[in-house]
């Protein structure tokens, strides 16, 4: 591991400009009592990457502090207090999060009204405490409006889909104390309650909103969030779910976790912090929230690592929050209109440019009964399809599944649910799309123009880019021309065969989606390519990874991407020990015919039982499989040399079927 030298990246610096005095510590918290669906929060990405609240329990008034992210100091962000006053910490973030959950139940507005009861009940706080409360909600709300950011070269924004690189000035939010007496006419009925004396108008800010209600945001469960005492542990938890993405395994430096959360950078006393880190990893065991936790010191704490262990249900109880939470956003789009609520400076605005990006892939009863209407007609008796077909909207898109649906008609389909799944996974019908993409575009006088093409292209359908893409790319372009050629030569042969015939039309689409077309070939046949490749090297060495701790074995063939976090061992091994290997699996294989019915506690129980069954196979693939189950519960199809059946019951028997095909 390369030796880190003391101060790589700067250290933070904190301004005084005036005397310090101690905050009092927030600490009464109950247990929230919404339900859990109801409790699900958008919150921005920056929020979960940046220490935009302080954890220190001595803050001092005036103290501005700048957390830089590179040695040149060209990457920070500046936390500026208003005068005689501090910057933002933990009861500042409390407050936060449960506004995020009001301006959900809000309809996802930009600007909504609320009351300082309705916070502390989103918080947590029974109702008796509430008095003692009400001083301190006022003055944190305060304290987040008038904070200003600088973000230099930090701040995420998804319109431009990444860092905007310029300096930006901005505070969270704004809030305006309306009374009875200052109300607009509009604003009087939120007063029917004589009670309330005073409602809170709030303006999330321009950057943190236009992430939340796009794509620049992860979702978590306001209630759990708000349960953990340990501030620490709550900004832990966060930052390692966005690291991990869905990886059952992340190997993190102490200092990035020290600096992101933020804790002290002393380092005479960094052995100390990272003993809060751990106090931190023992609290999201307990709470079920990793399976487990490695420090490993290395030669000096300065250098030392964390390791962050998760299984099959974290990623399950992820991608359920994302789903429940992007139907009720859906289903808000929807039914939005340009009136919205009857109150100026509402928000709803907002929603119209959004509802513009995504509506092709909102899936409406409208477009499913579309879709029925050109599939055969016994598919109305599928109770399952109507699921499949609105899962599919919202990943590839209306038009993209219209066009499946015309495909299958065509070929004249009888398991009509199953086909439809396989022919999305495998993309059977990209061919008939192309063409018929080009066609309207010869009727619309643009022969020339073959740019609707790029429907079948990765970044429309908005996949996430994961390691092993971007491993085919940089495979792709370390060939010289001589491979280079070849390879193109073997894909358009590929592609030729697969179209049955050879034209001017052909080769005009072959042209336009060239690029796509040899990644897609190079990712189902990468290994016998890095082979073929590598026989005409005699220098030719396979580098083999070997993660501490771990059984799999990742082998690469003539390029790779190495991240010192997640390794510990990189040996060179001679070619001829691909062949030793090569032998293993296929003997392994040879007895690879299973069939299982059983009962499954869980989803999750029924996928590891898949994975131990089908390891060695494509990775990829396999993970595609994985993911398609937790939307269909069935799968059939072909895997390399391997036939799969599989279906999930959650109320009875399931069912695993591999065969081994024979040529």
């Amino acid at each position: 591991m390369k030796k880190l030298k003391k101060f790589e990246i700067p250290m933070n610096q904190i301004i005084d400009t005036g005397p310090s005095e101690i905050v009092e510590k927030f600490l009464d918290v109950s247990e929230i009592e919404n339900e859990k669906n109801h409790s699900l929060v958008r919150i921005d990405i920056n929020m979960i990457e940046y220490p935009l609240f302080t954890k220190s329990t001595s803050k001092k008034k005036n103290q501005i502090i700048r957390y830089f992210f590179n040695r040149s100091k060209e990457a920070y962000i500046q936390v500026n207090p208003t005068s005689g006053d501090y910057i933002p910490g933990e009861l500042e973030e409390r407050v936060f999060i449960a506004l995020l959950k009001i301006m959900r139940d809000k309809r996802y507005n930009s600007t909504f009204y609320t009351t300082v009861s309705e916070i502390l009940t989103s918080m947590g706080i029974v109702q008796d405490s509430f008095k003692g409360f009400y001083g301190r909600i006022s003055k944190a709300l305060v304290r987040l409006s008038q904070t200003s950011y600088t973000f230099k070269n930090s701040l995420y924004s998804n319109k431009i889909k990444g860092i905007i690189e310029e300096q930006i000035n901005t505070n969270i939010m704004n809030i305006h104390m309306i009374s009875m007496r200052q109300a607009h006419e509009s604003e009087k009925e939120l007063f029917i309650d004589r009670r309330i004396k005073e409602i809170i108008k709030v303006s999330i800010s321009e950057h943190f909103y236009d992430n939340i209600i796009r794509k620049g945001y992860l979702v978590y469960d306001s209630q759990l969030l708000l349960s953990m005492e340990n501030p620490i542990t709550r900004a832990l938890y966060m930052l390692i779910n966005k690291l991990r993405f869905n990886r059952m395994y992340i190997k993190v430096l102490s200092i990035n976790l020290i600096k992101r959360i933020p804790l002290s950078e002393n380092i005479q006393k960094i052995g100390r912090t990272i003993k809060v880190i751990e106090k931190s990893c023992e609290d999201l065991k307990k709470m079920n929230l990793i399976t487990d936790y490695k420090i490993i010191k290395n030669s000096k704490w300065i250098e030392s690592e964390f390791e962050f262990y998760f299984n099959e249900s974290h990623n399950a109880l992820k991608q359920t929050y994302f789903y429940d939470d992007k139907n009720h956003f859906d289903n808000l789009l929807i039914t939005h209109t340009d009136s919205g609520v009857d109150l100026p400076n509402d928000g709803n605005k907002h929603f119209e440019a959004v509802k513009a990006e995504t509506i092709d892939r909102i899936p409406t009863n409208e477009k499913l009964e579309e879709i029925l209407k050109i599939l055969p007609p016994k598919a109305r008796e599928l109770k399952t399809l109507p699921k499949v077909i609105k899962d599919s909207i919202r990943q590839y898109g209306f038009e993209h599944i219209r066009l499946v649906a015309e495909y299958m008609k065509i070929q004249k389909v009888g398991n009509i649910r199953s086909y439809m799944i396989q022919a999305l996974l495998k993309g059977w019908a990209d061919d008939y799309i192309m063409q018929k993409q080009k066609n309207n575009t010869a009727k619309a006088g643009k022969n020339e123009n073959l740019k609707l093409i790029e429907v079948l292209e990765e970044d429309t359908r908005e996949v996430e880019i994961t390691e092993y893409d971007i491993e085919i790319k940089n495979f792709i372009d370390s060939l010289d021309l001589k491979n280079k050629q070849n390879l193109e030569d073997q894909v358009y042969k590929d592609y030729i065969k697969m179209c049955g015939s050879e034209g001017k039309i052909q080769k005009m689409a072959f042209s336009a989606a060239k690029d796509k077309l040899i990644k897609d070939y190079v990712s189902k046949n990468f290994e016998n390519i890095t082979a073929e490749v590598a026989k005409n090297k005699k220098d030719s060495l396979e580098i083999e990874i070997i993660p501490k701790e771990s059984s799999n074995i990742k082998k690469i063939i003539n390029t790779i991407e190495v991240d010192i976090n997640e390794t510990q061992d990189i040996k060179p091994l001679y070619i001829e020990k691909i062949e030793v290997k090569k032998q293993i699996t296929a003997e392994m294989a040879i007895n690879r015919n299973v069939e299982i019915r059983k009962i499954y506690r869980n989803m999750s129980m029924f996928q590891l039982d898949i994975l131990d069954i089908l390891e060695g196979e494509n990775i990829k693939e396999v993970n595609k499989i994985i993911r398609l189950l937790n939307i269909t519960k069935f799968f059939e199809g072909e895997l390399g040399k391997l036939h799969i059946i599989l279906e999930y019951d959650e109320d009875g028997e399931s069912y695993i079927k591999v065969t081994q095909v024979t040529a």
